[in-house]
């Protein structure tokens, strides 16, 4: 019987990688989204989709009732993106709390729901360099990141010991639609690039097959980590003049 996991966020970029990676790899997976199951997500059998809202209690109880269909759960992928973008002295109590319910709260109910349903699982968090880094105008978006880091360290202190690992991937500038308007325009493109040692964008798919590695046995020694995907920003100093 194919291992279970459930992804959140799955019909976005990153989201999609991750379903149709895991499915490459053996997995049955149930996604979660607001929106309907993108078009290239159609072709997958061991594919259940979900419709919901990932901070609602119905919807985590929906979906781990649908995983339960297709046999123990063993994974969690949260990838939901939440942000609102602005100064630090524009930003107001509702907008954090908004980004921190999407990006923290939720991914705290969806990880309890898991090691409640499973004796062993892997869980996954979409992370991103803004835990790390700062950038002018993200810091909503770069806290809740950071404190969902937290989580990860948190997680696999207390779980570890009932056989659940906890790990995050912190991905970089992935082209996805949703940011076309940078990566399609060609200066753009080239101010992002001189940032990534590689000399490439890393992919929605590079992401994905890392949280394919996290999640299965070839992985069962990692736990706590934050494990950036970046083509090497995060280790590169800012170029002086």
């Amino acid at each position: 019987m194919s291992p279970v996991a459930l992804v959140t966020g799955a019909g976005g970029g990153i989201g999609s990688a991750v379903v149709t990676t895991l499915a490459k790899h053996g997995w049955a997976v149930v996604g979660v989204d607001l929106v309907d199951r993108p078009d290239g997500l159609e072709g997958i059998d061991s594919l259940e989709w979900v419709l919901g809202d990932v901070r609602d209690q119905a919807t985590v109880e929906h979906a781990v009732a649908a995983a339960s269909q297709y046999g123990q759960v063993r994974g969690l992928v949260t990838a939901t993106l939440a942000e609102q973008r602005g100064s630090l002295e524009s930003l107001d109590a509702a907008a954090l709390t908004a980004v921190f319910d999407v990006q923290v709260s939720a991914a705290w109910a969806w990880s309890t729901a898991v090691v409640a349903a499973a004796d062993q699982a892997s869980i996954v968090h979409i992370s991103s360099v803004h835990a790390q880094r700062a950038g002018p105008g993200m810091a909503a978006y770069a806290m809740g990141k950071a404190a969902l880091d937290a989580l990860v360290r948190a997680g696999a202190v207390e779980w570890g010991p009932h056989g659940v690992r906890c790990n995050a991937v912190l991905p970089g500038f992935v082209p996805v639609e949703r940011n076309k308007h940078r990566w399609s325009d060609p200066d753009i493109a080239g101010n992002l690039l001189a940032n990534h040692p590689l000399g490439r964008f890393v992919t929605a798919e590079d992401v994905a097959q890392v949280v394919a590695f996290l999640l299965g046995p070839d992985s069962r020694g990692v736990t706590g980590v934050s494990l950036p995907v970046d083509g090497g920003m995060l280790a590169m100093l800012p170029r002086w003049a």
